[in-house]
């Protein structure tokens, strides 16, 4: 409550034309002046002059039936107490108040919703270690954010774009929750690997133990054992469950990548993010094709698209930095 406010309010007590519950007001805080002094010294915050304020009218709206009698008083001794009233409307620590006091609940920290970010360059890929155990493998050309705070949240939630092999430290108590993309991933304590470069035009999720739960802010989609793989059209909104056991033990973690019915997307994301080649074609038949194919990092680059072209019969071409097939 300002100055001006306070003024205006006492100046109508002091004029007889208060409420009764304004009335309670005035006489409220200045009986508190007057038989609290100690206190008058101790705390001189604006902050806890209006936590005071708001007390004082809320107990004013509690009584407000009930019969407020006037009080006689003179009216110089009045205005000497108004001086001081500044003094009085400091009367209690906003701290001190919350924790100190019987009846009131201790509120919980606020904790932080931003996140730590981790990113890999293609041609690397790096493991790294959660505040709560949990190994990630992040593969090539892939960014990991995770939760500040993470392992006082209710939850530990982290974001993934790209791929990685996930080996989850087991803690029933707080789920452990991936977002990627539109899909919602979470387990309690397993191992799962997640491809979700934005190159490519499906998310695929799958498990090497453990059981895993994929959802989207709509429904549960499935709930996955080991060596089953979900994998989710970004597209089509569409999913299909599968049996895999390769890609659920992430073997590009030792520079094998086998690719099962794959796009040509991700066969051309597989391909940059190992060699840093961008592969092209303009063929139809081409793009749509799905492909079944092995990629050795221990291979060159020319050597494994030889490889492919054989296998598609078609030949390739370099252009700037790209490699088109046709």
């Amino acid at each position: 409550m300002n100055n001006q406010k306070l003024k205006k309010l006492l100046d109508k007590y002091l004029a007889g034309n208060t409420t009764k519950a304004e009335a309670f007001i005035v006489e409220s805080w200045l009986e508190t002046f007057q038989h609290d002094k100690d206190e008058q010294q101790s705390f001189d915050t604006e902050e806890s002059h209006d936590l005071l304020a708001e007390q004082i009218i809320a107990r004013a709206l509690n009584n407000k039936d009930e019969k407020l009698e006037t009080p006689s008083r003179n009216t110089l001794a009045l205005w000497k107490k108004i001086a001081s009233i500044a003094a009085l409307l400091a009367i209690i620590s906003s701290v001190a108040f919350f924790y100190l006091k019987d009846g009131f609940a201790k509120k919980a920290p606020l904790l932080s919703t931003n996140y730590d970010k981790f990113t890999t360059p293609i041609k690397e890929f790096k493991q790294l270690q959660l505040p709560d155990s949990t190994i990630v493998y992040l593969n090539a050309n892939s960014t990991l954010e995770v939760q500040q705070d993470f392992t006082k949240q209710s939850e530990r939630r982290v974001k993934l774009t790209g791929e990685a092999f996930f080996d989850v430290k087991k803690d029933k108590e707080h789920p452990f929750k991936i977002q990627v993309g539109e899909l919602q991933v979470k387990v309690l304590g397993t191992s799962f690997n997640i491809n979700a470069h934005a190159a490519n035009s499906e998310i695929k999720v799958s498990v090497k133990s453990g059981k895993v739960n994929v959802s989207t802010k709509d429904a549960v989609l499935a709930s996955l054992v080991a060596d089953q793989q979900l994998v989710f059209d970004k597209t089509g909104k569409a999913f299909e469950l599968q049996k895999n056991k390769e890609n659920g033990r992430a073997l590009w973690r030792d520079g094998i990548v086998v690719l099962d019915k794959a796009t040509f997307a991700e066969v051309s994301a597989t391909i940059y993010n190992i060699y840093g080649v961008t592969l092209k074609s303009n063929e139809e038949k081409v793009r749509s094709e799905r492909y079944n194919f092995t990629i050795r990092s221990s291979r060159t680059s020319q050597q494994t698209i030889n490889q492919l072209c054989e296998m598609i019969n078609k030949k390739h071409r370099k252009e700037g930095s790209s490699i088109v097939i046709f």
